[in-house]
């Protein structure tokens, strides 16, 4: 047999696998193409999305991220609807369609997003997307102080919890706590010694060891304030005696916690320690506004020494609005909306509660309006000319009641409203009359304060605990 003919037997062998596999490879291809055919026929698909449950409830601005199998055309805000309502921005590039929301959406809520007539570059073959996510519920955090007329001596306890106050988790406990503020992964914790002088610690929310911070010397702490987002932590600090770097009153202090941790005073205009009565971080920014004693306020950048900017004279400091943008103060006539970015001013009157003159305290803005919560208090002739205390929603020229202590018994401490203007979170002492305070040196209150949570678009009280001091 010869050597040629060998080889032709050999290629009539292969020629029927040859064949097989070309075919096959056909036929995928003609089915790829077939499916890319239907795929592109039908229009483009939603195939995920993101979104930080978490985030949105507490910051603004936060973004739902829609990504289709195609190139989109361009997607305008008419064609999304949010369910329920909520402001927002909507933008898209490529694959994706970034629904952003203009403010903090509600806790424990499920929205959805819907964006109608959505198109490829390709193919105007119109298709709806939608999409559904519930929000984070409400989380916080307390201070739980141990009656000091009970015996065995029990350390006082920050709380982590939900509004129900239920699920009870302690985070941390020690003797004397006078406050704290919570940072994304530690708590900046203020104690009094024995001595009534303050320390100063860092604990970790992992369960990590605890850092004590140096202070200037001896003293006490007092208006404990955070910057979360920035990592900036500030408080007074008043000297007991001469200290290592002199001696200091009611002098404002910074420490950098994304740095070196040192404590550093805050320098007035005349470069020495600015001495403040009170002050507050603007929200979301290293920003923040002092007032003096002389009254004036000041607007100053933590991140830029010496950048020390007036204001204007006034009697009172009170909260800024959630976007940092709008401060409250105070005269001799009332409370004021003060716009940081042109200094205009706006009365916020306390308005009349159930046909009754009011005489307004602390109040706090809930968005860029003049929508707000205020303290008042009303005069009861009924009970010998006393005074009741109420917590009002107020806006326009309308108020309502969010809560009132039970037969004028009792007063409303402070309050606080939650990052997104869903709740206010009241203190509350029961009954002023059988009060008993825990007498600390700095920041006293009453062995039976107690918190209440308010819905503050229904005024139905959602659950309560012992204690005050709350942090969203």
């Amino acid at each position: 047999m010869s050597h040629t003919s060998t080889e032709g037997r050999e290629r009539q062998r292969r020629s029927p696998f040859r064949r097989a596999f070309l075919i096959t490879i056909t036929v995928l291809v003609v089915l790829v193409a077939a499916f890319a055919g239907a795929n592109s026929l039908q229009g483009p698909k939603l195939s995920s999305a993101a979104v930080d449950p978490g985030s949105v409830v507490v910051k603004p601005g936060q973004q739902l991220r829609l990504f289709a199998n195609q190139n989109l055309s361009a997607v305008t805000k008419a064609q999304v609807t949010i369910t329920p309502s909520a402001p927002f921005s909507v933008s898209s590039s490529g694959e994706i369609i970034a629904v952003q929301f203009g403010g903090r959406l509600n806790y424990d809520t499920r929205y959805r997003v819907t964006v109608k007539n959505v198109t490829s570059l390709y193919q105007d073959l119109p298709q709806t997307f939608s999409y559904s996510f519930t929000t984070a519920k409400a989380q916080l955090y307390f201070l739980d102080r141990a009656d000091p007329a009970t015996a065995g001596g029990q350390p006082d306890s920050i709380v982590r919890t939900g509004l129900s106050g239920g699920d009870r988790t302690v985070i941390y406990s020690a003797a004397h706590i006078q406050e704290f503020v919570v940072f994304s992964q530690l708590l900046a914790v203020v104690t009094q010694g024995n001595d009534k002088t303050s320390s100063l610690s860092l604990v970790s929310l992992g369960g990590g060891p605890v850092e004590h911070i140096a202070l200037p010397g001896p003293g006490t702490i007092d208006r404990l304030e955070a910057s979360a987002d920035a990592g900036v932590l500030g408080f007074l600090f008043t000297s007991d005696g001469i200290g290592p770097t002199g001696s200091y009153s009611s002098d404002l202090m910074l420490v950098d916690l994304a740095g070196t941790h040192l404590v550093q005073p805050v320098l007035g205009l005349d470069s020495h320690p600015l001495a403040v009565v009170d002050w507050q971080f603007l929200s979301g920014s290293t920003s923040f506004v002092a007032q003096t004693p002389g009254q004036t306020v000041l607007l100053i950048d933590a991140k830029k020494p010496g950048s020390s900017v007036p204001l204007g004279q006034y009697a009172a400091l009170g909260r800024s609005a959630p976007d940092g943008k709008t401060l409250v103060v105070g005269d001799v006539f009332g409370k004021i909306s003060y716009s940081l970015a042109d200094g205009k001013e706006t009365r916020l009157p306390a308005l009349p509660v159930a046909g009754a003159e009011s005489f307004g305290g602390a109040v706090e803005l809930l968005g860029s309006g003049d929508a707000r919560v205020q303290q008042v208090a009303v005069l009861d002739t009924s009970g010998g000319n006393t005074y009741r205390s109420y917590l009002v929603y107020e806006q326009g020229t309308t108020s309502r009641i969010l809560f009132e202590t039970v037969n004028g018994k009792g007063s409303i401490d402070a309050f606080s409203v939650s990052p997104n203007g869903q709740y206010v979170a009241v203190n509350v002492v029961p009954d002023v009359v059988a009060s008993v305070s825990d007498n600390y040196a700095v920041n006293p209150k009453s062995t039976s304060i107690t918190t209440m949570f308010v819905d503050i678009a229904t005024g139905n009280l959602v659950g309560s605990v012992a204690g005050f001091d709350e942090s969203w």
